[in-house]
Protein backbone atom coordinates (compact mmCIF):
# COMPACT_ATOMS: atom_id res chain seq x y z
CA UNK A 1 0.00 0.00 0.00
CA UNK A 2 2.80 2.42 0.82
CA UNK A 3 4.33 1.84 -2.60
CA UNK A 4 1.10 2.97 -4.25
CA UNK A 5 0.97 6.09 -2.06
CA UNK A 6 4.59 6.88 -2.96
CA UNK A 7 3.87 6.48 -6.68
CA UNK A 8 0.90 8.87 -6.48
CA UNK A 9 2.82 11.38 -4.37
CA UNK A 10 5.79 11.27 -6.75
CA UNK A 11 3.55 11.67 -9.79
CA UNK A 12 1.79 14.68 -8.25
CA UNK A 13 5.02 16.29 -7.06
CA UNK A 14 6.81 15.82 -10.37
CA UNK A 15 3.93 17.34 -12.29
CA UNK A 16 3.41 14.21 -14.37
CA UNK A 17 0.74 14.99 -16.94
CA UNK A 18 -2.31 12.77 -16.60
CA UNK A 19 -5.37 12.61 -18.74
CA UNK A 20 -8.78 13.07 -17.16
CA UNK A 21 -9.62 9.38 -17.52
CA UNK A 22 -6.31 8.31 -15.99
CA UNK A 23 -7.08 10.51 -12.99
CA UNK A 24 -10.47 8.81 -12.72
CA UNK A 25 -8.73 5.43 -12.75
CA UNK A 26 -6.52 6.57 -9.87
CA UNK A 27 -9.59 7.86 -8.04
CA UNK A 28 -11.33 4.51 -8.53
CA UNK A 29 -8.29 2.55 -7.39
CA UNK A 30 -7.91 4.67 -4.26
CA UNK A 31 -11.63 4.70 -3.49
CA UNK A 32 -12.00 0.94 -3.80
CA UNK A 33 -8.92 0.38 -1.64
CA UNK A 34 -10.07 2.81 1.06
CA UNK A 35 -13.66 1.54 1.09
CA UNK A 36 -13.15 -2.20 0.89
CA UNK A 37 -9.71 -2.57 2.49
CA UNK A 38 -10.98 -2.03 6.04
CA UNK A 39 -14.07 -4.16 5.38
CA UNK A 40 -12.05 -7.18 4.26
CA UNK A 41 -9.52 -6.60 7.05
CA UNK A 42 -12.33 -6.82 9.59
CA UNK A 43 -13.93 -9.83 7.91
CA UNK A 44 -10.73 -11.80 7.32
CA UNK A 45 -8.57 -10.85 10.30
CA UNK A 46 -10.68 -9.62 13.17
CA UNK A 47 -13.87 -11.59 12.75
CA UNK A 48 -14.32 -15.32 13.05
CA UNK A 49 -16.19 -16.97 10.23
CA UNK A 50 -19.87 -16.30 10.94
CA UNK A 51 -22.37 -19.08 10.53
CA UNK A 52 -24.93 -16.82 8.89
CA UNK A 53 -25.33 -13.27 7.74
CA UNK A 54 -26.44 -10.80 10.36
CA UNK A 55 -27.20 -7.14 10.69
CA UNK A 56 -23.52 -6.38 11.36
CA UNK A 57 -22.50 -8.03 8.08
CA UNK A 58 -25.09 -6.11 6.11
CA UNK A 59 -24.06 -2.89 7.87
CA UNK A 60 -20.39 -3.54 7.00
CA UNK A 61 -21.14 -4.08 3.33
CA UNK A 62 -23.48 -1.10 3.21
CA UNK A 63 -20.89 1.09 4.94
CA UNK A 64 -18.23 0.09 2.40
CA UNK A 65 -20.60 0.85 -0.48
CA UNK A 66 -21.55 4.23 0.98
CA UNK A 67 -17.92 5.16 1.66
CA UNK A 68 -17.01 4.22 -1.92
CA UNK A 69 -19.94 6.20 -3.32
CA UNK A 70 -19.10 9.31 -1.29
CA UNK A 71 -15.37 9.15 -2.04
CA UNK A 72 -15.90 8.57 -5.75
CA UNK A 73 -18.50 11.32 -6.03
CA UNK A 74 -16.43 13.97 -4.24
CA UNK A 75 -13.15 13.02 -5.90
CA UNK A 76 -14.70 12.85 -9.37
CA UNK A 77 -16.29 16.28 -8.91
CA UNK A 78 -12.94 17.72 -7.79
CA UNK A 79 -11.10 16.17 -10.75
CA UNK A 80 -13.82 17.37 -13.15
CA UNK A 81 -13.78 20.92 -11.76
CA UNK A 82 -10.01 21.13 -12.08
CA UNK A 83 -10.15 19.78 -15.67
CA UNK A 84 -13.43 21.11 -17.09
CA UNK A 85 -12.34 20.95 -20.73
CA UNK A 86 -11.01 17.38 -20.43
CA UNK A 87 -14.07 16.26 -18.48
CA UNK A 88 -16.39 17.42 -21.26
CA UNK A 89 -14.34 15.86 -24.05
CA UNK A 90 -15.55 12.52 -25.42
CA UNK A 91 -13.37 9.44 -25.10
CA UNK A 92 -10.86 9.16 -27.92
CA UNK A 93 -9.65 5.97 -29.59
CA UNK A 94 -6.78 5.61 -27.12
CA UNK A 95 -9.12 5.81 -24.12
CA UNK A 96 -11.42 3.20 -25.63
CA UNK A 97 -8.48 0.90 -26.44
CA UNK A 98 -7.02 1.21 -22.93
CA UNK A 99 -10.40 0.59 -21.30
CA UNK A 100 -11.03 -2.43 -23.50
CA UNK A 101 -7.63 -3.91 -22.74
CA UNK A 102 -8.14 -3.34 -19.00
CA UNK A 103 -11.51 -5.09 -19.10
CA UNK A 104 -9.94 -7.97 -21.03
CA UNK A 105 -7.52 -8.48 -18.13
CA UNK A 106 -10.08 -7.87 -15.37
CA UNK A 107 -12.85 -10.14 -16.65
CA UNK A 108 -10.92 -13.41 -16.17
CA UNK A 109 -10.01 -12.29 -12.64
CA UNK A 110 -13.69 -11.68 -11.92
CA UNK A 111 -14.74 -15.02 -13.43
CA UNK A 112 -12.07 -16.98 -11.58
CA UNK A 113 -13.05 -15.28 -8.34
CA UNK A 114 -16.75 -16.01 -8.79
CA UNK A 115 -16.07 -19.66 -9.66
CA UNK A 116 -13.76 -19.93 -6.64
CA UNK A 117 -16.50 -18.41 -4.48
CA UNK A 118 -19.02 -20.91 -5.80
CA UNK A 119 -16.55 -23.73 -5.19
CA UNK A 120 -16.57 -22.86 -1.49
CA UNK A 121 -20.08 -24.33 -1.38
CA UNK A 122 -18.65 -27.75 -2.14
CA UNK A 123 -16.47 -27.44 0.94
CA UNK A 124 -19.39 -26.65 3.23
CA UNK A 125 -19.09 -22.87 3.29
CA UNK A 126 -22.05 -20.93 4.57
CA UNK A 127 -23.85 -17.98 2.98
CA UNK A 128 -21.65 -15.40 4.74
CA UNK A 129 -18.49 -16.90 3.29
CA UNK A 130 -20.07 -17.14 -0.16
CA UNK A 131 -21.25 -13.52 -0.17
CA UNK A 132 -17.89 -12.22 1.04
CA UNK A 133 -16.07 -14.35 -1.54
CA UNK A 134 -18.27 -13.04 -4.38
CA UNK A 135 -17.78 -9.47 -3.13
CA UNK A 136 -14.01 -10.06 -3.01
CA UNK A 137 -14.12 -11.34 -6.59
CA UNK A 138 -15.91 -8.19 -7.75
CA UNK A 139 -13.50 -5.94 -5.84
CA UNK A 140 -10.44 -7.78 -7.22
CA UNK A 141 -11.87 -7.54 -10.73
CA UNK A 142 -12.37 -3.79 -10.38
CA UNK A 143 -8.91 -3.28 -8.88
CA UNK A 144 -7.44 -5.22 -11.80
CA UNK A 145 -9.34 -3.05 -14.27
CA UNK A 146 -8.14 0.16 -12.60
CA UNK A 147 -4.53 -1.03 -12.45
CA UNK A 148 -4.47 -2.04 -16.11
CA UNK A 149 -6.03 1.27 -17.14
CA UNK A 150 -3.31 3.12 -15.23
CA UNK A 151 -0.62 0.91 -16.76
CA UNK A 152 -2.15 1.56 -20.18
CA UNK A 153 -2.00 5.31 -19.69
CA UNK A 154 1.50 5.22 -18.18
CA UNK A 155 2.87 3.16 -21.07
CA UNK A 156 1.19 5.45 -23.61
CA UNK A 157 -1.54 2.95 -24.40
Amino acid sequence: MFGLVDIVRTALNMGVAMSFREKLSWVSLGGITVAYGPYFFIVLVLQRTPTSLGVADAAGILTAVLVLTCLMTVATIIVAITNVRDAQAPSDERDVRIAGRAVAFAYPVLLAGVFAALATLFFGANQAVLINAVLAAVVLGELTRCLFEIVGYRTRG
